[in-house]
């Protein structure tokens, strides 16, 4: 049944709200827009990282990818914490000739703990635990009217009844997995280490390497976890001199990842998938920084429907403050760039400190 006819009418009271959401969302757009692209003047900064940021496609974020940002190096024998809370909305129904049909249209939430011990100056281990809940959610009107105010289609959207639940994949008429009904749970726990090979408090380029191994403590029944175990490497960078005539900081990361065997739609899985980021930053009032970031991934899925059978491009986009001892908050929202893979619109708020 299309959404565009099929909600109960709202009365006399609707445009005063339809209004009232399209101002929200107007200054939301403006202040990231400042955020990001006023050319401020500002004093330099040794920024440390990318935004903790990685897809929430539900059929992808049971995978718990790794941070693309470096893992906290507070000092030695002394704790680093960070708690993430992402949402995304996902709405997009896509079949083809082969009889394969997803369905992706609900909220997913995810709380991520994070806790980082400083082993040695050039070693950190770190534990990463997400609590994962899927729903109908209540994003869906002001999501169309973010579309609307910057000209995007809601075509996709008015297919679906709003704020529903549907996240499922099926072959020839037939559900291979299918989730209808809100669940919540645990995800897949992950354990790293990272060894800093050349540290940015004493160089303008850092570089390390990170070795991880995610266990299956989620339920692929919920879709909060994968049911296998996998392993990931990456090398992550903060570059603080290549651009410094400009006072902005570049960030990258690459990587890959090895899945084991799990319990969702596990004959579709590949076996290798190349992770990757980039991202700038700069200070433009005392303790704030803008940040833009890009956030990519191969497929996960051998299959021709593209959400999730390809690999994804997100923007990420906000700010961050800065905490003492080098702690930050940071705020952000999350765009698809490239192909389905990856959902409509994201929200992200992190927190990370040391003591």
């Amino acid at each position: 049944m299309a959404r565009g006819h099929a909600n109960v009418e709202e009365g006399d009271g609707s445009g005063t709200m339809h209004n009232n959401r399209r101002a929200i969302l107007m200054s939301v757009g403006r202040a990231l827009y400042i955020a990001v692209l006023c050319p401020f003047a500002a004093a330099g900064a040794n920024d440390q990282g990318l935004f903790h940021t990685t897809n929430q496609n539900p059929f992808i974020q049971i995978y718990t990818l790794p941070s693309p940002a470096p893992t906290p190096a507070p000092r030695v024998r002394a704790w680093a914490f960070s708690v993430a809370a992402d949402v995304a909305s996902n709405s997009i129904l896509e079949e083809n000739t082969a009889l394969e049909r997803v369905v992706l249209d609900g909220e997913t939430y995810r709380t991520t703990l994070s806790i980082a011990y400083s082993l040695s100056e050039r070693l950190t281990a770190e534990l990463t635990l997400p609590f994962v809940a899927h729903s109908g959610g209540f994003m869906d009107a002001l999501i169309e009217d973010w579309h609307d105010l910057w000209g995007l289609s809601n075509d996709r959207r008015d297919d679906f009844v709003r704020n529903s639940l549907d996240f499922s994949y099926a072959e020839a008429g037939e559900d291979r997995f299918a989730l209808r009904d809100r669940d919540r749970g645990l995800g897949d726990l992950r354990l790293s280490a990272e060894w800093r090979l050349r540290d940015a408090a004493k160089a303008q380029r850092s570089l390390a390497v990170r070795g991880g191994l995610k266990l299956p403590t989620g339920s692929a029944d919920a879709l909060t976890g994968s049911g296998g175990t996998d392993v990931s490497l990456q090398f992550l960078s903060t570059d603080n001199a290549t651009f410094s005539a400009w006072n902005v900081t570049l960030a990258w990361m690459i990587g890959g990842l090895w899945l084991g065997e799990g319990d969702v739609l596990d004959d579709m899985r590949r076996d290798t998938v190349a992770i990757g980021s980039v991202g700038l930053s700069r200070p433009v009032w005392r303790n704030l920084i803008a940040r833009l970031q890009l956030d990519g991934h191969s497929a996960f899925y051998d299959s021709r429907l593209a959400p999730i059978g390809s690999g994804g491009l997100q923007v990420t986009f906000g700010g961050s403050i800065e905490l003492a001892r080098g702690g930050r908050i940071d705020i952000a929202m999350m765009q698809n760039l490239a192909t389905d893979a990856i959902p409509d619109l994201g929200l992200h708020l992190g927190w990370r400190e040391a003591f």
